[in-house]
């Protein structure tokens, strides 16, 4: 890292002198050279953290000391630009700016000598390494070890976890066949199990795979049908009561909209009530995963009945916690992977995308040889496995072999690692090039388990500088950083939006956050500050790290640092807890690069008046939170890339200032739908270089709609008020650049979609199209053939939208809503739909018949149904789509559903595949009998077509 805290100083102020450069002139020659020797110092500091320099102290100290300087060149740089801005706002205009500069000249003077100290001082450190006799780093073969340069994209070939399964899961069959046994009761030939347990303790030290298991019995068919309500929980070393409860609240839904408004209100002992109250009436499974102490579990037990075959299943590295839990407890240890395991572990990962090698002797000898030095320990196979495949030659494998076992001898891990884990991850750690190392430390900031989204952190690597390249780095390069750490293993992939590469979400293993977290205090890049922990910057650390995460509920934000880059608070939104944030504040963080608050909730539902003073702040995202609207001096955020603003459901925002134009450098702009905008919104040339545009409200000028530019990936659009508007958004730049990847359009009664000509003929890339509107009576239906995810609303199209949807090759999620279509029948024709997973049919008021032929839809898992009052039955050939998981049924006349199941006269009711279910079969009842699970909500009675009407 400390090659890498000089990469990360020399690239910010590179982005600096690029940005800057009218702000910088007076000192460009002095910030020129202090970059230069930057870069000079990084190729020897690039071996520091080898395993024979781990226990050097002096060795250290220096390099702590380089990196000091190295934040001081930063300050100073960034103090001088806000100084020298300052001024020049405060002189109006040019001609005054430069009577300024000369009146400025002093200070000028004072922070090139500033400058000019901080290059003396790196060149004696430079001096000071040599005589400590550290040696040039000399670049190994591979692309791993060009540490100045990213990889070219298509390099690597990104490695999928999908979250409800592990991709490179093996061997165990054994103990999940156990473990869902003794889970559910019953054996494969649906008999009752001799053995119960109501607690079952997976327990085993860090990296054992206890996680990876529960999620493979949480996730098995047969516990899925089995519970009527299931919730997955993190409890980690720090944890919240409060926290807790309603996570699982919400997971098992136990509350309506209504209720879960109000959750912030209820103390813990109505929400413990509540919870044992409705899982007292249902069966239900619990998983708790990462319990440290015996402290999480007393504050959880109370809400957790377990009298009525309902189980709870925690994974935890203490073997005093089971007993503790339940003196019944069925602890069970996973075994460790045998050297045949480990090696087809290793194998998928490291010969993934190189076929031909997996054959070679050579390379088969030396994984076996250093599988076996990872002790049958699941994590440390696949994290050497991902650190081996961006390995491409027997010398580079072999290097890696000599330094693994240099790490197992001379570096020791905390003691409640697997033995080899600790070192596989500083391995692996230390291998990444320089320029990956902020990046990987940046996700340490996360809660645990918490489900990163991709583009969001890819926009926060650029407002960070973590990027080589001019003031606007390809973001395709920065995709490329993430995939590299996805196939080192050293980040999971639990999420894809139908496969979109610019959707996916990734997470940390436990441990290697855990790792990430105390590499990152460690290097003063960043400090966590966990739940329950109440300091206010009083830590050494906290006063010189560089970015402070905040997972707690505290009221007041540190300002003792006034250093920090990054600052970043979660959820405090469904306490009572209010966060002060003084004008003040933005005095204390006046060098902000990235503000981020997530679930927060300010004292007086605003943010300070100051926020404009900024003018480093290149990220600032507000979620879910009660901030009514954004202070007017927000237009003062000359360089702001990317700005995202949602409020909380149970807020009522306020009019957002009109000042969006003046953010010229902006690339990704996301806004709440229910936002209220100005009534003549201004947009001018900001929409030239918008990437994203997301969602605002259509009171733009004609002009304004028809200037959306070519570079928009990304576009929404809501209550499109005329004709005149919605032509004018078709003949914009965006719809024939052939850049659209993502589109919703929302216009009112008065205008109507002439055309889909241009969706088809230039919008090859689209892969999410919403459009919520009238169409033309004589306008055919033509989709782009790369959508994915199809959404089309009220359209009042007399054209069967089946026909043409079904014709796409790619489609995985298609919902129909509120009378976009006005027929009477509907056919989704022979082999339609080959990829299509999920379907929804909402509001169809006119629909009698759907009819599905042979071959349609072979991979649907997923179909709802809600309020098609004239709808008469489902279509006979569901029952042979084998792969149809769910069927929800909600609103739907009470004729159509005894058709299928009944349960007397209950409104609503359930069916599970396999079990006995109390109720009485419908003459359609062989439609769906093979499907997991039909839930029948909200039974109409015939008589009530008007209530299913929309």
């Amino acid at each position: 890292m400390a090659a890498s805290s000089i990469a990360s100083a020399a690239q910010w102020i590179a982005t600096q002198m690029a940005n800057e450069a009218n702000f910088l002139l007076g000192v460009k020659d002095q910030v020129r050279n202090l970059q230069s020797e930057l870069s000079h110092i990084q190729p020897l500091l690039r071996d520091v953290d080898s395993p024979e320099k781990v226990g050097d102290t002096h060795l250290q100290i220096f390099i702590g000391e380089i990196r000091g300087i190295a934040f001081q060149a930063e300050d100073v740089i960034d103090d001088y630009i806000l100084v020298v801005a300052s001024r020049n706002k405060k002189d109006g205009n040019f001609l005054r700016g430069c009577v300024c500069f000369l009146a400025k000249s002093p200070h000028m003077h004072q922070v090139g000598m500033e400058i000019q100290a901080i290059v003396k001082d790196l060149q004696q450190a430079f001096e000071r390494l040599q005589r400590h006799q550290v040696p040039r780093a000399i670049a190994r073969e591979g692309p791993s070890n060009d540490n100045n340069r990213p990889k070219q994209a298509g390099n690597y070939k990104v490695l999928t976890y999908p979250h409800t399964d592990d991709a490179h899961f093996v061997g165990r069959k054994d103990d999940i066949e156990k473990l869902v046994q003794l889970v559910t009761g019953m054996n494969d030939s649906g008999q009752r199990c001799s053995q119960e347990a109501r607690v079952v303790a997976i327990v085993g030290a860090a990296g054992v795979g206890k996680t990876t298991l529960a999620r493979k019995i949480y996730n098995d068919s047969r516990v899925k049908r089995h519970f009527s309500r299931v919730a997955w929980v993190t409890i980690s070393q720090q944890w919240n009561k409060r926290d807790l409860l309603l996570e699982i609240i919400t997971q098992i839904g136990a509350v309506d909209r209504e209720e879960r408004n109000s959750l912030k209100d209820w103390t813990e002992r109505q929400l413990v009530e509540k919870t044992h109250k409705f899982l007292s009436e249902n069966l239900h499974l619990i998983v708790l995963d990462d319990m440290w102490t015996t402290g999480a579990w007393d504050d959880i037990c109370a809400a957790l009945p377990l009298n009525n075959g309902s189980k709870v299943i925690f994974t935890t590295r203490s073997d005093k916690l089971p007993s503790h839990a339940d003196l019944n407890c069925f602890v069970h240890k996973p075994t460790l992977l045998t050297e045949e395991q480990s090696l087809e572990l290793f194998k998928k990962i490291a010969f993934e995308d190189k076929d031909n090698r997996a054959t070679t002797d050579d390379f088969l000898r030396l994984g076996t040889e250093m599988t076996q030095k990872c002790e049958g320990l699941p994590l440390a196979v696949s994290i050497l496995a991902g650190l081996l495949r961006t390995k491409h030659t027997l010398g580079e494998w072999k290097d890696v072999i000599k330094r693994f076992g240099s790490f197992l001898l001379k570096v020791e891990g905390p003691p409640h690692y697997g033995k080899s884990v600790y070192q596989t991850l500083m391995l692996s750690y230390h291998d990444i090039p320089d320029y990956l190392k902020p990046c990987f430390l940046y996700l340490a900031q996360f809660p645990e388990d918490y489900e990163i989204e991709s583009e969001k952190l890819i926009q926060m690597w650029i407002a960070e500088g973590f990027v080589p390249g001019d003031e606007n780095p390809s973001e395709e390069v920065v995709r490329e950083y993430l995939n590299e750490l996805i196939c080192r293993c050293m980040v999971l992939v639990v999420e894809s939006d139908y496969g979109f590469t610019e959707g996916v979400s990734i997470r940390l293993h436990d441990v290697m956050r855990e790792f990430c977290i105390a590499k990152a205090k460690d290097e003063r890049f960043l400090e966590v500050l966990p739940p329950n922990d109440q300091r206010v910057g009083t830590s050494s650390t906290s006063d010189q790290s560089r970015r402070v995460s905040i997972l707690s509920n505290r009221t007041s934000i540190p300002t003792q640092n006034s250093h920090i880059r990054s600052f970043i608070q979660f959820g405090v939104l469904r306490s009572s807890t209010r966060v002060s944030l003084p004008a003040s504040w933005t005095e204390h963080f006046k060098l902000l690069r990235v503000l981020i608050l997530d679930e927060v909730a300010t004292h007086d539902g605003y943010l300070p008046k100051t926020l404009g003073n900024l003018r480093h702040l290149r990220y600032l995202a507000l979620t879910n939170t009660n901030i009514k609207t954004l202070p007017k001096s927000i237009g003062n955020l000359s360089n702001l890339l990317y700005l995202e603003y949602e409020l909380d459901s149970r807020i009522v925002g306020e009019t957002l200032p009109n000042v969006l134009w003046k953010m010229k450098q902006l690339r990704h702009l996301y806004l709440d739908e229910r936002a209220l905008f100005p009534k003549k919104l201004k947009l001018h040339h900001v929409t030239t270089n918008l990437q994203t545009l997301w969602i605002i409200k259509g009171t733009c000028s004609e002009e304004e709609m028809e200037r959306m530019g070519p570079s928009l990936s990304k576009l929404g659009i809501r209550d499109i008020k005329s004709q005149r508007l919605l032509d004018a958004v078709f003949r914009s730049p965006c719809m024939t650049s052939g850049n659209l990847l993502k589109l919703h359009l929302n216009w009112e009664n008065g205008a109507k979609l002439k055309s889909m000509e241009p969706l088809y003929n230039h919008c090859q890339r689209l892969h999410w199209l919403e459009l919520f509107g009238k169409i033309r009576e004589d306008c055919p239906l033509h989709f782009p053939p790369s959508l994915v995810k199809l959404t089309l609303y009220f359209n009042m199209t007399c054209n069967d939208p089946m026909a043409a949807a079904g014709r796409l090759g790619q489609l995985k999620a298609l919902s129909l809503w509120f009378n976009v279509y006005i027929g009477a029948k509907m056919t989704c024709n022979v082999a339609s739909f080959p990829q299509l997973e999920e379907l929804n049919l909402e509001c169809l008021n006119t629909l009698e018949e759907w009819r599905v032929e042979e071959g349609a839809m072979p991979r649907l898992k997923q179909l709802s149904i809600t309020k098609c009052p004239k709808l008469k039955k489902l279509p006979e050939e569901l029952k042979s789509i084998c792969s149809l998981q769910n069927l929800e049924l909600r609103l739907m006349p009470r004729s159509f559903c005894h058709r299928l199941f009944r349960q007397g006269d209950k409104t609503d009711y359930e069916y599970r595949a396999g079990f006995a279910n109390e109720g009485e079969r419908g003459e359609d009842f062989h439609i769906i009998q093979h499907i997991s699970f039909v839930e029948f909500r909200w039974v109409l009675e015939d008589d009530e077509d008007d209530k299913a009407k929309c």
